[in-house]
């Protein structure tokens, strides 16, 4: 049975994997030689670029704050010695570890895109906001697989709670409620997360349509793609 629950584990952590390397792919960076733009006024570009970023830099802490929780608590249900609690542990510690290092990035990372940015703006503010503005698209394509990934693995984890119950195996048991918690917060986390990109997007909208802005980005293709992916 410890066995049987390592390995759904496992897969789990592996479906997690692949949907996070796959949404990464919808908003990874294009190179964008792209020739200046006309001038656009970058303060509220920038505003907006670095009232997103600092929302992100939060959210990473956050991550960073539910993996440690995750850690502790899988740690603690472990040296209870229950069967019902060492299964729970598992899922948390390994979630645990996967939410502290994305945490950790999106923190980190955050804070660079904004040196990053910063720059491009001042310099060509039109130009960024026609290559940011499908990066946004893809970022909130990576939210929707996300989510649809979260909510069918806290339906497996149900699913398991509700297979251990009826079969007394207290280790699938303790995993699955644990599995489907860990989703659920992880999900709650991404919508509010989404929420965040979205209105990013709805400003970037709003400055592409003022005519300083149009002006110049007409000739940026509508598939270009720049910079990092956001969790």
């Amino acid at each position: 049975m410890h066995r049987a629950v390592v390995i759904a584990l496992l897969g789990v952590l592996g479906v997690l994997g692949v949907a996070l390397a796959s949404s990464a792919a919808l908003a990874d960076p294009v190179p964008h030689g792209v020739a200046p733009h006309a001038a656009a006024d970058p303060v509220r570009p920038r505003a907006a670029m670095a009232d997103y970023f600092a929302g992100e830099q939060r959210g990473g802490y956050v991550l960073v704050g539910l993996g440690v929780g995750g850690l502790v608590a899988g740690g603690l249900l472990y040296r209870r010695g229950s069967p019902t609690a060492r299964g729970a542990a598992y899922p948390l510690l390994g979630i645990g570890v996967l939410h502290l290092a994305a945490g950790i990035f999106i923190a980190v990372s955050s804070s660079g895109r904004v040196a990053t940015f910063g720059p491009e703006i001042e310099q060509d503010a039109g130009g960024f906001i026609a290559r940011e503005r499908p990066r946004m698209a893809g970022v909130a394509t990576q939210f929707l697989v996300l989510k649809i990934v979260e909510v069918v693995i806290a339906a497996g984890g149900l699913t398991m709670a509700g297979i251990g119950h009826r079969t007394d195996r207290p280790r699938l048991k303790g995993a699955g409620l644990a599995l489907a918690l860990e989703m659920a917060i992880t999900f709650g986390f991404d919508v509010i997360a989404a929420r965040r990109a979205s209105g990013y997007r709805d400003e970037l909208a709003t400055l592409a349509s003022e005519p300083s802005a149009r002006s110049g980005a007409s000739d940026v293709p509508i598939a270009m793609f720049s910079h990092a992916v956001q969790f």
